[in-house]
């Protein structure tokens, strides 16, 4: 199962570079660079995370995730002007998902830990694959400016279809790895909207640099932390 979600994976990049070159042929050397650090720097996490995943550690790597990502909650509330109740409502939700997200790498199997993140991964990719190339209406713009419906139905389309691949090492018929796969793509699209919505509420744009060309530890696995701490409320 990990090798073949690895090739998929190594198409799913090799697409991604393709629609790079295109969307680099007419921006400013500036732009463009910036999109090549974010693919690069995208798949060096992606290698970090399954290799956790396949030598068992990824409990360890979610603790990790945890902490650096309380850090920046932190950090931005620094900069925000709410009120104390409200920083503390948010750092009750961000440690109840945080705990549901150690128990989903702790007590879930590592093959469905894998499918789980496979399925972000490829929601979220194409996502953006299609929000930039077919991207025109905006899904909510108040909270994330660059989401559009585009992306969103392509993410899921593909999310989806790719799903479907793997269907005979994760559940027993078609319908309930679709049924799956469409619960982790909301899963994901909640999750990246709720750190959008805290980011917007502490006028911050990014939640730290500790990951060049992304918005920081929360930023890159918001999605990730959400989706899987609700597999492991429902599924386990």
């Amino acid at each position: 199962m990990y090798l073949f979600i690895a090739n998929i994976l190594l198409l799913f990049f090799g697409i991604g570079a393709l629609v790079t070159l295109y969307l680099n042929k007419d921006s400013q050397a500036d732009r463009a660079k910036e999109r090549w650090l974010k693919l690069g720097v995208y798949f060096l996490v992606l290698v970090l995370v399954f290799s956790s995943i396949y030598f068992e550690q990824i409990k360890l790597l979610a603790i990790c995730i945890g902490i650096v990502g309380l850090y920046e909650i932190f950090k931005a509330q620094s900069f925000s002007r709410q009120t104390v109740p409200f920083c503390h409502f948010v750092l009750f939700i961000y440690l109840s998902i945080l705990f549901a997200f150690v128990k989903f790498s702790n007590q879930i199997p590592t093959d469905h830990i894998c499918f789980v993140y496979f399925i972000v991964v490829t929601f979220d990719g194409f996502s953006q694959l299609s929000g930039q190339l077919l991207g025109k209406r905006k899904l909510i713009p108040k909270i994330s400016p660059n989401k559009t419906f585009e992306g969103l139905i392509g993410g899921m389309i593909l999310a989806i279809s790719a799903s479907l691949f793997l269907f005979h090492y994760i559940h027993p018929s078609i319908g309930s790895t679709v049924g799956t796969a469409v619960f982790i793509c909301i899963s994901a699209l909640v999750g990246d909207l709720l750190a959008s919505w805290y980011k917007r509420r502490c006028q911050i744009k990014d939640y730290s640099r500790l990951i060049p060309g992304h918005g920081g530890i929360l930023d890159r696995f918001d999605s990730f932390m959400f989706s899987g701490a609700m597999y492991w409320l429902v599924y386990l």
